[in-house]
């Protein structure tokens, strides 16, 4: 791969509640409010509840088929996807919360043991769990508490938000969800080096940013980069950029008036014929069609 490569990042860029309250929910129903969730990253811990249904999520590393009653635990820095099942549908409800809020960067002994290490990548839990599992009934209970809190606001909420939201933290530490990783406090390190790429990018993607500028920045050979980022991304870099600035693009389209041409341009495309043939492949139309109907 050629330095000069460019690359976009998968963080959202929505923001997940305000400064006094970091915390957010969403409700969501596939394939209305998506058919796929391109893959992307966020600072804040996601707590899913699929309600109904079924679609494909990629969590880390593992992929599989979520279902109805499933609980899906996404940790902070941690890539993520989903996609329709043609066919299927799937209805959720969705916790998202910054680590913060509950004392991550606090002094006292919790924090240090338990909230910063999870803050920071050096736990490992699953992906999700399912009913019949060790304390299911107890998560999910405290789980809706939590959103109903958010939702309700009924007086003293956020005293209330967040006494559930750390009993539901420390349930998932009692009932062996939240441990250790296996792979050692080395490749706990060698994440968080991809996080600091994964952040630079974030606020450099728009630049050309070279291989060898990211590897000197995690402090890596540019093929161990490489390797890493396949790993947790799941895809190589170049399918990735393909694929994140067809999804940026999508997003100018429907939201801005500027030509195809200059979206194409500003979204990393020199060829517009290239851009017209890769935004085909991942939307099943061209852009001209697909804002067409998203005015529609």
């Amino acid at each position: 791969m050629k330095n000069e490569t460019t690359l976009t990042v998968p963080r959202e860029n929505a923001r997940h509640g305000s400064i006094n309250l970091p915390v957010n929910s969403y409700h969501c129903f596939i394939p209305e409010t998506y058919t796929e969730l391109a893959p992307h990253w966020h600072e804040e811990m996601e707590i899913t509840l699929v309600r109904k249904g079924t679609s494909d999520y990629r969590i880390g590393q593992s992929i599989f088929h979520a279902e109805e009653g499933d609980i899906l635990l996404i940790p902070p820095y941690c890539i993520h996807s989903a996609s329709e099942i043609p066919g299927e549908t799937m209805l959720t409800d969705s916790l998202v919360f910054h680590l913060d809020y509950l004392g991550a960067r606090s002094q006292d002994i919790s924090a240090a043991r338990y909230m910063r290490p999870m803050a920071d990548g050096y736990f490992q839990m699953p992906e999700r769990i399912k009913a019949g599992d060790t304390g299911y009934v107890e998560i999910k209970e405290t789980f809706l508490r939590s959103l109903d809190f958010f939702l309700s606001r009924p007086a003293f909420f956020e005293i209330g938000l967040k006494a559930e939201l750390l009993n539901l933290i420390l349930l998932l530490f009692k009932n062996g969800y939240v441990r250790e990783t296996k792979e050692g406090w080395d490749a706990a390190e060698s994440r968080q080096q991809i996080k600091a790429v994964l952040q630079y990018i974030s606020e450099h993607y728009r630049e050309k940013i070279r291989i060898s500028d990211l590897a000197r920045l995690a402090g890596f050979s540019e093929s161990y980069l490489m390797s890493l980022f396949r790993q947790y991304v799941g895809m190589s870099c170049i399918q990735y950029i393909i694929h994140f600035r067809i999804q940026e693009a999508a997003r100018a389209l429907e939201e801005t008036s500027s030509s195809v041409a200059v979206i194409a341009l500003d979204h990393g495309f020199d060829n517009i014929s290239y851009f017209n043939l890769q935004f085909r492949k991942y939307f099943g139309m061209t852009p001209r069609e697909f804002r067409r109907k998203q005015a529609h």
